[in-house]
């Protein structure tokens, strides 16, 4: 099957299957399909099941409404204020680091993730994940211009209760109460507005974020097969409620991992190619600077360079544990995805000849990883 008979017959199973909730029969029916796929290939290919929540926001929800309560009650308690803030501000910088532990609670769903493996010692790894986001009205296309500030001022208002408390403990000033409450009531907001999200809201088809990255990754699996290359290509579940499938792959192989690079493929149907020189959410973490390098070096790409500051990808584990890592995402004129967790993220409007690109770029960059000629 040539390349665009490939690229697609996949894009056609993506639209069949429509949205993929995280931990839903959905996402296993398209992980099934993957399967079947690498399968026909001719590539080893294993199914690994794992506990996942079906979303992120009842670990959110604890989080948020943890820390407003302690807002809420500085002038009442401000002892019990002080010592649930500093356990909750811990917790929420663990959870935006993808060290979960709030989140891990919430664990009542299975997901998966399907493993290819051609060879026992890849020489790269390449990964996407499947699941698709539940919309909401904070990722409505009028709103959604600037999630990093929406990041900082969470980050803000929870630093802002913890510096709070601690002070009227220790100096007992009453406009310390009035610092405190104002960031209280927008984290009350978040929690509103991600209660509306779970119950008023449906899910985006995913057609970009990530079928996009799912049809380039089978295209290079089946590329780099044809090409000799020992790789492992690896799809994962439920990404977008924790990056579960990269945190699950990470658990149980990650001592094979040490030196490999890896290279992650999310949202690049649409928009402008981007690798991701920076990516996380309360820390950053930069990606592995020889990789930056090694694709910088190629020539007539039409990719662009520069941090990717929305949320975290399934990169960011692995660049958050010290793994060599990177993203290639596509960004619009905001520097965002394109139709961004909303539900005209359909298969319409994903680019063949971004999807293309991709595959030739990744193609490209491991043959002169093999001194291979391009």
């Amino acid at each position: 099957m040539s390349e665009k008979d490939f690229i697609g017959f996949t894009l056609s199973k993506l639209q069949e299957v429509g949205p993929r909730p995280s931990a839903s029969s959905k996402e296993w029916d398209f992980l099934r399909f993957i399967k079947e796929c690498l399968e026909s290939l001719g590539i080893t290919t294993g199914w690994e099941a794992f506990p996942a929540p079906s979303s992120y926001t009842w670990g959110h929800l604890f989080l948020w409404l943890g820390m407003a309560q302690a807002g809420f009650l500085l002038w009442v308690a401000p002892l019990w204020s002080l010592v649930s803030s500093m356990v909750v501000l811990f917790l929420e910088y663990a959870e935006l680091a993808t060290f979960p532990l709030v989140s891990a609670l919430f664990r009542f769903g299975e997901s998966a993730n399907v493993v290819g493996e051609n060879g026992e010692n890849p020489e790269v790894v390449i990964m996407a994940h499947v699941d698709s986001a539940r919309c909401s009205l904070f990722f409505h296309p009028r709103f959604v211009t600037n999630p990093r500030l929406s990041l900082l001022l969470l980050v803000y208002s929870s630093v802002c209760i913890t510096g709070s408390s601690l002070l009227f403990v220790l100096f007992r000033w009453g406009i310390l109460f009035w610092v405190g409450l104002f960031p209280s009531f927008y984290l009350a907001f978040l929690a509103l507005g991600h209660l509306h999200r779970e119950f008023f809201m449906g899910f985006s088809p995913g057609g970009n974020d990530n079928g996009s990255g799912v049809v380039a990754a089978l295209e290079i699996a089946r590329v780099l097969r044809g090409k000799g290359v020992p790789f492992w290509v690896v799809f994962t579940g439920a990404e977008e409620s924790g990056t579960w499938g990269a945190l699950h792959f990470l658990k149980r192989y990650g001592s094979l991992l040490s030196k490999k690079p890896i290279l992650n493929l999310d949202s690049i149907g649409t928009g402008k190619l981007t690798v991701a020189t920076k990516e996380g959410m309360w820390k950053v973490y930069r990606a592995a600077p020889h990789l930056v390098q090694e694709f910088k070096k190629l020539r007539d790409t039409g990719l662009h360079f520069r941090p990717y500051l929305g949320l975290f990808t399934d990169a960011t584990p692995f660049l958050a544990r010290g793994f060599e890592a990177l993203t290639i995402i596509a960004l619009g004129e905001n520097g965002l995805p394109v139709n961004w967790h909303w539900y005209t993220d359909t298969v319409g409007k994903v680019r063949e000849e971004n999807l293309r690109q991709v595959v030739a770029v990744v193609t490209e960059w491991v043959e002169k990883r093999r001194g291979l000629p391009a």
